[in-house]
């Protein structure tokens, strides 16, 4: 069986600060509207986060409170039916009010109703079977995570790895990788570093369409000094959301995605 071995390294932009003067925007700023979401194939509830830009001198995200939220499901037979319109807004954070349990192969997308009566949709994406996780290991402080590939299919995956100690949150890493160069049925590794003995690792996989893969992808690669605790922040990326009212591409991203995860104290 041939095998791939993926190295996913994120490395901190904080220590470049400390030399940079600070610079003064030069370009007027203009207010959006920013969407971001992630449904998977596990029954629960579906929440979405709807939040202004801000400017670059602003540290307080701007939430919006009063949007009207629907959800909607294409199905095998093309027969489109809406999932639920019926979301509570509860810490800044829309959420359904009934749990939802979607079904893999259904298409999902999201419309959000602004005040101004502006109308925002994300792209209907499938929603894709979870990837099989075969095993997760440790060798010194690397940990390796095993994958099957999906036979047959070009496949484009988020994954996740949160590191606790004592139940105490560690550090955590986020990546994106795709199998463009080799579509077979193949196992796949993904691995860190900096575990210690003690440690429990939770890992997830998120098997994901190609435009929510480039969502995170550009979110990645524009990381800032903050790290990834900005991932799901207002900032200018453009993702699967088009203003249907002006037919232009939006802020933000709903994506849809089968979901695997594996636990494992070391």
């Amino acid at each position: 069986m041939n095998k791939r071995y993926i190295y996913i390294t994120i490395v901190s932009l904080s220590i470049l600060t400390s030399c940079l003067d600070e610079i003064t925007p030069d370009f007027e700023f203009e207010e959006q509207v920013f969407i971001s979401g992630l449904l998977t194939n596990e029954a629960g509830f579906v929440s979405v986060q709807i939040q202004k830009t801000i400017p670059v001198t602003d540290t307080i995200a701007s939430a919006v409170n009063d949007a009207q939220v629907s959800l909607f499901m294409r199905d095998a037979s093309n027969t489109v039916s809406l999932v639920s319109d019926s979301f509570t807004v509860i810490d800044e954070e829309y959420r359904t009010s009934n749990i939802i349990t979607p079904t893999i192969g259904n298409s999902y997308w999201l419309e959000v109703i602004l005040q101004d009566q502006t109308v925002l949709k994300s792209e209907e994406e499938i929603l894709k079977t979870p990837v099989p996780i075969l095993s997760m290991v440790k060798n010194g402080d690397l940990v390796r995570l095993t994958v099957t590939d999906q036979i047959g299919e070009e496949n484009f995956y988020l994954v996740l790895f949160e590191v606790l100690n004592d139940g105490a949150f560690v550090f955590d890493y986020w990546g994106v990788f795709n199998d463009t160069f080799v579509n077979e049925d193949l196992e796949e590794f993904v691995q860190i570093n900096g575990v210690n003995d003690g440690d429990t690792v939770q890992a997830s996989i998120y098997n994901i369409n190609f435009n929510t893969f480039q969502f995170y992808d550009n979110i990645l690669r524009a990381q800032d000094d903050l790290g990834l605790s900005s991932l799901f922040l207002p900032i200018n990326i453009v993702g699967n959301v088009t203003n249907t009212t002006t037919k232009k591409l939006a802020l933000g991203n709903f994506g849809i995605a089968g979901f695997s995860t594996i636990t494992v104290d070391f």
